[in-house]
């Protein structure tokens, strides 16, 4: 198979409807990765959205654009517009994804030529751009999956229609069959995706973090006097989208448990998402006040949000589908050296129990979730010691450097040769390894 060889400049486009200044795991992956690829003298590109996510509402500063570029840190980012909406209802968000992945296909035809094209799911309707955008430039694409599409819409329940259901499973697919190579986050998407197309064409790359960024040294004493928490309190931090994947509700019955007790521990939730309105509406009802709801907080500024806190809790509801998951919070915490409450079953799971980074909980289950924040709260050495663990785990395992270049050993490996026209046909003919 042809490959280009190690000193060969690439050039990449990313097409994805996430990207900063957004906040969210795969908006960090995929600048971090565009980042880190162009100073290795690759040149990249990303052919995005205006700033929406998750509350799909649009800045002002960004507001009656149509098409707009630019350049981060030597990356050429376009952005275009597209449908966006805040409802929440399952016909607009597919309006929403719909209208990305077909108008990125005329937005493309401005961007300049791509070697490869490295290609978001979800959005599944991204997997059209993909053929579309893959046949007009004669460019192979990668589809990177963080999430099994359409099944986890099935398993939570928001894709019912069964016409809806087939007509997903096969662009699911089509996408995968027609894309020179599918990138999977955790061994459980692998699996699932190399029973429909072959292992050969799927390859494990998990998600990573910046070990540089996300470090132990920092100090939250500041962020956490703003937040009001005093140091006699004991902080559990929830960062991320509030959605219906993370099972919030159960903590909110963690929380009424300790409120009960009168112990000191005090939840903080910094994100939004679509459960966000009902959670705050539920923790009232219920009379908690031992919980904050909080906006989301800049990239720049998680690091300290994380080390203001006593531990971080991540949870996953417990669902098939979930136990191929890997998210990034996890790892951010673990590289802040904070000891880790799981709440979630699988994949994840056993990072945390491989690690000794934390403590394990059966998903959705208010008492074990509660037994484990006491774990670690009532024996403060121990949890120090999780930390450190967990830190050395990820910068073994999980550095966003290391991803970077087993990135790029996969597109060598796998992707066509990259004409240069300042070259001789003789010159750019490279021989397969």
């Amino acid at each position: 198979m042809s490959t280009f060889p190690d000193t060969h400049s690439i050039r990449i486009l990313f097409i994805t409807p996430y990207f900063p200044p957004e906040i969210g795991a795969p908006q960090t992956r995929i600048y971090e990765q565009a980042v880190r690829l162009r100073s290795k003298g690759h040149m990249v590109s990303v052919l995005t959205t205006f700033p929406n996510y998750p509350t799909g509402i649009v800045p002002k500063e960004w507001k009656g654009l149509w098409f707009w570029k630019g350049s981060e840190q030597g990356v050429g980012v376009y952005r275009f517009w597209t449908y966006v909406t805040q409802n929440s209802g399952f016909i607009r968000r597919i309006a929403s994804q719909l209208s990305f992945a077909l108008l990125a296909c005329l937005a493309a035809s401005r961007l300049p030529p791509a070697d490869v094209i490295i290609v978001e799911s979800p959005p599944l309707f991204n997997g059209i751009t993909a053929i579309i955008v893959g046949w007009m430039t004669r460019a192979p694409y990668v589809f990177h999956v963080s999430d099994l599409w359409p099944e986890a819409a099935i398993q939570l329940g928001v894709l019912k229609n069964p016409i809806l259901i087939w007509l997903s499973r096969r662009l699911e697919l089509l996408s995968y069959r027609r894309a020179m190579l599918v990138l999977a986050v955790t061994s459980g998407i692998r699996q699932a995706i190399a029973k429909e197309v072959g292992p050969a064409k799927v390859i494990m790359l998990p998600n990573a973090v910046d070990t540089d960024f996300f470090r132990p040294e920092v100090d939250g004493i500041d962020l956490r006097k703003s937040l009001g928490i005093s140091k006699e309190k004991f902080l559990i931090l929830h960062a991320g989208t509030l959605g219906l994947a993370q099972h919030i509700d159960a903590t909110l019955e963690t929380a009424a448990v300790f409120q009960n007790e009168n112990s000191n521990v005090h939840f903080i939730f910094a994100g939004d998402g679509t459960e966000k309105e009902s959670l705050q509406r539920k923790a009232t009802e219920m009379k908690l006040s031992n919980l904050s709801f909080v906006a989301p907080y800049p990239k720049s500024c998680m690091p300290q949000v994380l080390k203001a806190a006593d531990c971080v809790l991540v949870s996953l509801r417990d669902a098939p589908i979930f136990r191929a998951a890997l998210p990034t919070k996890l790892f951010e915490a673990m590289a802040c050296a904070r000891p880790v409450v799981l709440a979630a079953a699988g994949e994840a799971e056993d990072v945390v129990r491989e690690s000794a980074g934390g403590c394990c909980a059966r998903p959705g289950d208010p008492k074990s979730i509660h037994d484990a924040i006491l774990k670690i709260q009532r024996h403060p050495e121990k949890a120090g010691e999780m930390g450190r663990q967990g830190r050395e785990y990820i910068l073994e395992k999980f550095s966003r450097e290391r991803r970077v270049e087993e990135l790029l050993i996969v597109l060598r490996r796998f992707a066509p040769e990259a004409i240069c026209p300042t070259k001789s046909p003789a010159e750019n003919k490279v021989k397969a390894a």
